[in-house]
């Protein structure tokens, strides 16, 4: 479970929920596994999406006046018989004759399709503006352009240097890679040349605030705005939108002009302020004529005071279907969290995505159980080329996925806080081992050999040699593994 003041891991036995939408932005909860599960949120006729990203608090939910009934309603979660009740409760109360109540509800069933670990293997995201021959030699396939650099200087605002930008993404895909650029809604660059019509709309597209930041914007666009991102090097100053409102049609119209005149091959979402209609029509744009609409979403931890103690991705899941893969993110902590946590609320697996790692180059070892590495080049430790080699050395496209969460995955560990992931296909198995144990310690695998395919006479176990990662011996077949704290081991096993 996650949400309702649940980080992602196992569901607590009974869970006693109040409404308190001044400082949550908590309306519902996921429930559920690897291949079933369901998000809901209660709401009525007067929703409107809040601000997310540090800005919750701001521009919170509007208390649903049928579910939150004053304090009166709330939500118990517990089990019954077999089943696990959700009962969300109203209280009582007194109505007149001709008052109406309205108790929606969002209901959204996982996964959403079927996990494209193919796409995983073959996808390898270089997340910098730089020298195209360079970059493809790393081996990535894919350039996240960010902004703040020649090519896209102004943030969320791709229009004006389009010319530099086609003339990068010509020559990309003339070398076999696809860009996708940085691009999304929450706040709007200075540069915008709409800002002051837009200005003029009041706060239907700038949300109202205290002002402040950079000099140009209290010069020239004066009082209540919030002020945003900035970057010092091109003087780059952007203002918060408001939220749901008719920029998000020229957002969907920009988003088709990019793909027809500049050629871009899809998105990098820094967090998302638009619903999922919104997401539907952006896919739509992308996918058309059959060019590839990679999207991408990131997301910093929005569990937190300002940002409403909300999951990240109980906040974005009906984003989801639409999405290539999750980069979650930033202030997400690989250390301290266990297992569950990584499954639920990093991962993407329960919902049909794989993911990739972020915060301080993420943990190598435990994001390989859940088939992730990390952002290329973003801090010094960030360089998943070792973890690349091995896919390329084994042959990861066509491998079968079967996560220790899987009942009947046919290699096992013998200690449950060093689970094992197996990656499998005719005549050898790649198997991730990663430790959440206290110490260093090893484990024992108990192994199907039949399951497998496998003939255990004639069976080798070798831990490859892997740069800044492992270093390569081989293993008999009832050895114990070794694995140190917070690490874990790949062993090919043929």
């Amino acid at each position: 479970m996650m949400g309702l003041n649940q980080k992602g891991g196992v569901r607590p036995e009974k869970i006693d929920w109040k409404w308190d939408v001044k400082n949550k932005n908590q309306d519902g909860a996921w429930i559920g596994d690897v291949n079933a599960g369901v998000q809901f949120n209660l709401r009525d006729e007067n929703y409107v999406r809040p601000l997310n990203t540090n800005f919750y608090l701001q521009k919170p939910l509007l208390f649903p006046v049928s579910w939150g009934n004053g304090d009166k309603g709330g939500i118990t979660i517990g089990e019954k018989g077999k089943a696990i009740l959700v009962n969300s409760y109203s209280g009582e109360r007194t109505m007149h004759k001709g008052e109406v109540l309205y108790y929606n509800f969002h209901l959204i069933i996982t996964p959403f399709h079927t996990i494209n670990t193919d796409f995983q293997w073959s996808t390898r995201f270089y997340h910098r503006y730089h020298n195209l021959d360079s970059i493809k030699a790393t081996g990535a396939t894919v350039v996240n352009i960010h902004h703040g650099n020649n090519i896209n200087p102004w943030i969320n605002y791709p229009f004006i240097e389009w010319k530099k930008m086609k003339d990068y993404i010509d020559e990309a895909h003339s070398k076999g890679l696809k860009v996708k650029i940085y691009n999304t809604v929450r706040e709007l660059s200075n540069h915008a040349w709409e800002t002051f019509p837009l200005r003029s709309l009041g706060h239907e597209v700038y949300s109202p605030g205290k002002g402040g930041g950079f000099s140009w914007l209290q010069e020239h666009v004066g009082k209540d705005y919030i002020a945003a991102w900035f970057v010092p090097e091109f003087k780059d100053a952007a203002i918060i939108n408001s939220g749901m409102n008719r920029w998000h049609n020229y957002y969907v119209e920009g988003m088709n002009w990019l793909v027809q005149n500049v050629g871009i091959d899809g998105i990098y979402l820094d967090d998302v302020a638009f619903d999922r209609v919104t997401m539907k029509r952006v896919k739509r744009v992308l996918t058309q004529d059959n060019h590839p609409g990679i999207i991408d979403l990131h997301s910093a931890n929005q569990y937190n005071k300002s940002d409403g103690f909300i999951n990240s991705a109980v906040l974005y899941m009906e984003h989801f279907p639409y999405l290539n893969r999750l980069w979650f993110g930033e202030y997400f902590d690989y250390e301290k969290n266990g297992p569950d946590f990584f499954l639920t609320e990093v991962s993407g697996i329960p919902f049909g995505l794989m993911g990739e790692m972020l915060q301080d180059g993420g943990n190598q070892w435990r994001g390989m159980v859940y088939g992730m590495t990390n952002r290329m080049p973003w801090t010094e430790n960030a360089d998943p080329r070792p973890i690349w080699k091995v896919w390329d050395d084994f042959g990861m496209q066509g491998t079968k996925m079967i996560g220790y969460w899987v009942e009947n995955n046919p290699v096992k560990s013998s200690n449950p806080l060093v689970p094992a992931t197996i990656y499998k296909k005719n005549g050898a198995v790649l198997v991730s081992v990663a430790s959440w144990a206290a110490e260093d310690t090893s484990v024992q695998l108990t192994i199907d050999w039949k399951a497998l395919g496998l003939d255990p006479a004639k069976a080798v176990i070798t831990a490859p040699d892997i740069r800044n990662f492992q270093t390569g011996q081989v293993f008999a077949k009832d050895a114990p593994i070794p694995v140190a704290k917070n690490k874990g081991m790949l062993l090919i096993i043929k």
